[in-house]
């Protein structure tokens, strides 16, 4: 998905506004309708239009589109195309816009539109290791459910309502209406019961007639091992429950991960400097450095360049989902003391004169170079 250029399939710049991307998408998917075309190019137009607006008609993954070319900018965020129409476009859109260009010509679309409940969006803090390691938590929020005393029907022991007779229960009615293309019938949500299908004789007592209630709930979160600082955790049917009948949102749990005072993560790796005096890297030792699983004995050959890589093997982080663990990867950095007392400095001198310039491979390729 991420090579096609949604805003040229929908026709607007890349600087529309909503409501410019929302008309674009409305005419077009009208135009290509299967019911006004039958052919196999339509068809394939028509899917097309739909994807470009899944990605364009929401604000998150139009940002993820535009910066990183593609809509999932994390693996958990749940990409364009991922979850299905219903999934992207939530209790909202999507639905409506679809609706109207089947009733706009008498379509075929279902009696009753599902709605989808609004989703819950929170962050939550995780220290370096539980993000490594993973960790269930216990996470208090405030949402709305559906109330069990009237099963979501917002009427007395879930009983007292009959079906509403001007839409027979369903929740649609369809309306007759003059448009450029003549008169068609549209469909829209039932005004006698706001959408429900139900008139409520008497209303429930805990929800006042709503059907759904205020709670506050401590949900138990499974956070896999490997997730990382900014990545989102999808938790489907966790969000709040519809006004109407319908699903529950989701809740999204973006993480934040606190730094390491050692470590730094990248990806499934980690790196660290390691500072060590200048006579373990000339003559060799070993050195504890942390691991994700304590501590490791380090063990630095005599000679080693201050610069150089050492690589650990599947000391890193555990892939999310997969039985793969990245490495630990260590620059060795040699440092010199802070001063020299006059004893000191005469011995290294000796040391110095002995060991000579012509040891030095580098340093003498340097002053080749120079003289030419």
């Amino acid at each position: 998905m991420a090579d096609k250029d949604y805003y040229s399939i929908l026709g607007v710049d890349k600087k529309a506004s909503d409501d410019e991307i929302k008309s674009a998408y409305r005419r077009l998917a009208k135009k290509y309708h299967p019911d006004l075309n039958k052919t196999e190019e339509a068809a394939n137009k028509f899917k097309e239009i739909n994807e470009a607006y899944q990605v364009l008609g929401d604000p998150k993954k139009r940002a993820n589109y535009d910066q990183f070319g593609s809509a999932d900018g994390n693996p958990f965020s749940g990409g364009a195309g991922s979850g299905g129409f219903g999934d992207f476009f939530g209790g909202g859109g999507f639905s409506d816009i679809f609706s109207d260009i089947f009733s706009a010509f008498g379509g075929r679309g279902d009696a009753r539109v599902q709605e989808k409940g609004q989703d819950i969006n929170i962050a939550i803090n995780l220290t370096f290791e539980e993000a490594c390691f993973g960790v269930e938590k216990s996470i208090s929020l405030g949402k709305l459910e559906k109330c069990s005393s009237c099963n979501g029907t917002g009427a007395k022991n879930a009983r007292e309502f009959s079906v509403c007779s001007e839409c027979g229960g369903t929740g649609r009615v369809r309306f007759q209406q003059n448009t450029l293309f003549g008169t068609t019938i549209r469909e829209g949500s039932c005004p006698k019961c706001n959408g429900t299908g139900k008139i409520i004789k008497e209303k429930c007592s805990e929800c006042n007639g709503k059907g759904y209630q205020k709670v506050n709930k401590t949900i138990k979160v499974k956070f896999p091992a490997g997730i990382d600082n900014g990545q989102t955790l999808r938790m489907r049917g966790e969000g709040n429950a519809p006004t109407r009948e319908g699903i529950n949102g989701d809740l999204n749990i973006k993480v934040n991960v606190a730094s390491h005072k050692i470590l730094v993560r990248k990806g499934n790796d980690l790196y660290m400097d390691l500072y060590v005096p200048f006579t373990t890297t000339l003559l060799g030792g070993k050195v504890d450095i942390p691991t994700l699983k304590g501590t490791y004995a380090l063990n630095i050959p005599e000679l080693t360049a201050s610069g150089t890589v050492m690589r650990i093997k599947n000391k890193g982080v555990k892939a999310l989902n997969r039985d793969y663990y990245g490495d630990l990867l260590i620059t060795i950095k040699s440092e010199v003391p802070k001063s020299l007392d006059k004893e000191t400095r005469e011995e290294i001198e000796k040391l110095a004169k002995k060991i000579g310039d012509n040891s030095y491979v580098k340093y003498n390729n340097f002053l080749k170079n120079m003289k030419n």
